[in-house]
């Protein structure tokens, strides 16, 4: 059997060995068990791109959530896994990912209904500002959605670094005349990693994005030719995250061909 033929195969025994590991570990319900099954393969599957370990974790919260109905979490990870998604194939095939962002919005929708989450309206406002792209037309649309989503993002969350790490996410992927830029972005991105070292989440919160803060902030100083600010920030994002292929084979060559 091909390696490519097996892979399948290997996400469902990951998934399974989770799914079990999570049970013994303490009492759960068949949701909870599911729920932090996927979670721990959408962490897996985010450095290093893989896009069927995070289908695999969006079929195990779509059926959390059907156990669940009246939970926020299986539908804040599941859209949460689409957005991963979305950030790996976006250029790819740009249908294709707009449908997925419209679904992972809606889904976010939802769980904002059941449970006023931070992370749950900044990674909305992301959704949108990446449904909007570089359409003018969609950013006259999306953009006031976006934008109060993020607001409400801050007032939920105002020390919440994910909330600011999506922030400076979504002001480097603006131009500056309308509110973002490389100098915007650098400044929420400090302050995510700021708040990282007061962050400590419990049970099911999102624990996740310090080495991104740290990639992020490499990029806004690449884009000022700050270099070694650069370099430095992508090696603790690699310290914090070794498999991050996105920082060891896009970002820290760039960097390399830019200093030539």
């Amino acid at each position: 059997m091909s390696a490519q033929r097996s892979r399948p195969n290997r996400i469902i025994l990951t998934a399974a060995s989770l799914f079990v590991a999570a049970g013994a570990a303490r009492a759960q319900s068949p949701a909870s068990r599911l729920l932090d099954s996927a979670r721990a393969l959408v962490a897996q599957a985010t450095p290093v791109g893989d896009i069927e370990m995070l289908h695999t974790a969006q079929v195990l919260l779509e059926r959390s959530a059907v156990a669940s109905p009246d939970d926020a979490w299986p539908l804040h990870y599941e859209a949460y896994a689409m957005y991963r998604e979305a950030t790996l194939r976006m250029g790819r095939d740009g249908q294709d990912v707009r449908a997925l962002l419209e679904r992972a919005d809606s889904i976010l929708e939802r769980s904002a209904k059941l449970k006023p989450i931070p992370e749950t309206y900044a990674l909305r406002s992301t959704v949108l500002g990446m449904m909007i792209g570089s359409n003018p037309l969609r950013g006259m649309m999306l953009g006031p959605r976006s934008g109060s989503q993020m607001e409400r993002a801050l007032e939920l969350g105002p020390d919440n670094p994910r909330v600011w790490l999506l922030r400076g996410i979504g002001a480097f992927n603006t131009p500056a005349m309308f509110g973002g830029g490389v100098e915007a972005a650098g400044e929420y991105l400090r302050k995510a990693i700021e708040l990282f070292a007061k962050d400590h989440p419990v049970g099911v919160a999102p624990s996740w994005g310090l080495n991104e803060a740290y990639a992020w902030l490499g990029q806004a100083y690449a884009k000022q030719s700050k270099i070694d600010l650069a370099r430095s920030n992508y090696e603790r994002a690699l310290a914090l995250e070794p498999r991050d292929d996105w920082v060891r084979m896009v970002l820290l060559p760039a960097l390399d061909r830019k200093k030539q």
